[in-house]
């Protein structure tokens, strides 16, 4: 069975946007952390054998990483990737020359996770997508977070774990300092 694992960077303060009024700027605070932890989110999505995004994040993904060179386009283009989504507007996606490695998985989430979950046997890279992370975690789908944390507080912003409905509890796994941008990088066990 497939393990879905959530990987984002955030500020302390939990947000994974730009500010109030610049929200589409995440680099203003994150390209440190986002630089000094690349060989260990590259090393994720290498070893994934999936990855999972909600309509937003594959809106934004889908018109940059095709068009790209290198390990890390590499490994966003050839991985097998899932679109969840609940627009039923929506009735294909495709990924630059890479359209046999995408899909759509439209219509009620939990069904679809759980029958992905069945089919793949290891990870599940769930990039950025909050609405979807909180969906994961809601339902209890979601096995595993990676968090970068940086050292910035931003005070407004869209915060990635907003809509949670119940206390989850998390198990430690590791800890991982990046010492040149100060960002800290968090795994937990999401305990069910």
């Amino acid at each position: 069975m497939g393990k879905i694992i959530v990987s984002v960077h955030s500020t302390l303060d939990g947000v994974f946007t730009g500010p109030r009024g610049d929200e589409n700027n995440m680099t203003s605070w994150a390209m440190p952390g986002v630089t000094d932890s690349m060989k260990d989110i590259l090393t994720m999505v290498q070893q994934a054998e999936a990855i999972l995004i909600g309509r937003v994040t594959y809106e934004g993904l889908s018109q940059v990483w095709p068009f790209q060179e290198g390990d890390f386009a590499d490994a966003m283009n050839n991985t097998p990737k899932y679109v969840a989504t609940r627009n039923i507007n929506i009735q294909e996606v495709h990924w630059g020359n890479y359209s046999s490695t995408i899909s759509l998985l439209a219509g009620d989430l939990s069904q679809n996770v759980a029958k992905l979950k069945n089919l793949i046997q290891g990870d599940i890279l769930v990039t950025s997508s909050a609405r979807l992370v909180q969906s994961l975690i809601n339902a209890g789908l979601a096995d595993e977070i990676s968090i970068v944390i940086h050292p910035v507080i931003l005070g407004s912003g869209e915060r990635y774990l907003d809509n949670i409905t119940a206390r989850t509890d998390l198990k430690l796994l590791n800890t991982q300092l990046y010492e040149n941008s100060g960002a800290m990088r968090l795994d937990y066990e999401i305990i069910k």
